[in-house]
């Protein structure tokens, strides 16, 4: 009898479960960074960063996809930013209370921003990211086509502005959950000498979608008179939300998961107060990063031109069609800024752009009271391109652990945007009732000051002058020698 040889695999080839064991081992390569502890800067601790390629379809589809979502989200959000003198004439008595009402409205709904965060966070980083992005679009785009289907003061009286505030709170329950998921999501999902250009491209679809918003609302202004844009007019723009999120659901549904969440590991659950605990340094400082962003965001392109048409100074049309040359500033800028941050690092282009924002805020906006062409023009393109140089998506994505990156960014950034961001065009109208004029843009520089702190005291984040690729490029033959 024949004795039956055993055959090896050749040298390089492998069997089905090496190459499987060598595919988790890639996955697993880390690079890690050390960031500054606590208040007494005696403590550091590491974390880990994936280095990891792309879901199946390729990075460019997580892009779009991912930022396209993003842009509808801040459509919606930025419709009724744009639409506040209409809404406060439909909704509320009329009057300047009623213009205050909306914003308090506004501001009240922010405050589920940290509870989006908490939740939806959470979730993603035990479920993972791909259903937890497709749900967040879904009650963005139905709450806003609900509100254009909202009955008006005169037919359900004060129903009215409570049903607003519960869709609003919609709202930021779900822009809370969003930003976390998704700045997560590509930092797992894109090489590491990309995160500041897919963090740049997350943040021109802000810009895209906050001036899609307004130019809609805008339209509607130029083209209706008074009287229909009241009546009907302002709800186009607010349905046109329900196909717009209906698209974001298709493309964010046919994404892979998480690269993260390949590598087969038990799910843990996420608490959100282990997460401040263990990263509250780090937490404290994104917030002050996130809280200035949103308070310029909301002050300059929300506030600002209802601000104006309100007190007369310019008609809502031209108000908003400038406020819109700043977003496509923001929007443009960003990727170059982020691509930038990629070379140089985070740090020094979050240095320049709170300090310039600090610096130009107030006589910008003072110059813009005048309510002259070049001022309004001139004014939101300097602030534009300000904003987009705040590489924030890649930096805060940096700070924290994949394990619970979702939840300690969405943490840091609903807080911030809620308390401060949320508050801004409520607080910016009764101090511009109340006080002089120079007040508003003053609030807005002492947290551009803070967040310049902020930066100051934070350790950079990674870049890839500063990254040792041997250890990316030749694959450890084990994964215990990969988690070395």
């Amino acid at each position: 009898m024949t004795p039956t040889r055993r055959t090896r695999p050749r040298r390089g080839v492998g069997t089905e479960s090496d190459l499987e064991s060598r595919r988790r081992a890639e996955i697993s390569v880390c690079v890690r960074l050390s960031v500054v502890g606590d208040d007494r800067g005696a403590m550091t601790f590491s974390h880990v960063l994936p280095e990891v390629g792309p879901p199946v379809g390729g990075h460019r589809r997580v892009l779009v996809a991912v930022c396209a979502g993003n842009a509808v989200e801040w459509y919606d959000s930025a419709l009724y930013g744009g639409s506040a003198v209409v809404i406060a004439a439909v909704f509320t008595p009329g009057g300047w209370a009623g213009f205050t009402t909306v914003f308090a409205v506004f501001a009240l709904s922010c405050l589920f921003r940290p509870l989006g965060s908490l939740i939806v966070g959470a979730r993603a980083d035990r479920a993972g990211r791909r259903p937890v992005l497709a749900a967040t679009i879904l009650l963005m785009a139905g709450a806003t086509g609900a509100i254009g289907l909202l009955p008006p003061w005169s037919v359900i009286g004060v129903a009215a502005p409570l049903c607003l505030l519960g869709l609003r709170a919609a709202q930021a329950f779900s822009s809370g959950g969003e930003i976390g998921v998704a700045v997560a999501y590509l930092t797992e999902s894109g090489a590491m000498d990309r995160h500041g250009r897919s963090g740049g491209w997350y943040l021109s679809t802000v810009a895209v979608g906050l001036a899609a918003g307004l130019g809609a609302t805008a339209a509607m202004a130029a083209l209706l008179d008074p009287e229909a844009l009241y009546t009907w007019g302002w709800r186009i723009p607010f349905l046109i939300a329900l196909p717009l999120g209906a698209v974001g659901v298709y493309l964010r549904r046919r994404l892979a998961e998480s690269p993260h969440f390949a590598v087969a590991t038990p799910p843990r659950r996420v608490r959100p107060m282990v997460v401040l605990r263990e990263h509250l340094p780090v937490v404290r400082r994104c917030f002050v990063l996130a809280g200035a962003y949103s308070a310029a965001f909301n002050l300059w392109f929300i506030f600002v031109p209802s601000y104006l048409t309100a007190t007369g100074v310019s008609s809502l049309a031209t108000a908003l069609a400038c406020a819109l040359t700043g977003l496509l500033a923001a929007a443009i800028s960003a990727p170059i800024f982020g691509r930038l941050s990629d070379t140089v690092g985070r740090r020094p282009v979050l240095v320049c752009a709170t300090a310039s924002l600090a610096v130009a805020v107030v006589p910008l906006y003072l110059w813009m009271l005048g309510g002259s062409l070049p001022a309004l023009l001139g004014g939101n393109l300097m602030v534009g391109l300000i904003m987009g140089a705040f590489v924030l998506p890649a930096f805060f994505a940096e700070q924290f652990p994949a394990r619970v990156r979702a939840t300690g960014l969405g943490l840091a950034y609903g807080i911030g945007s809620a308390v401060v961001g949320g508050t801004a065009p409520l607080l910016a109208t009764v101090l511009a009732r109340q006080a002089g004029a120079v007040v508003v843009p003053c609030y807005l520089a002492v947290w551009s000051i803070g967040a310049l702190v902020a930066v100051l005291q934070s350790r950079d984040s990674v870049s890839p002058a500063n990254v040792d690729r041997t250890a990316i490029s030749k694959p450890p033959a084990t994964t215990e020698q990969a988690a070395q």
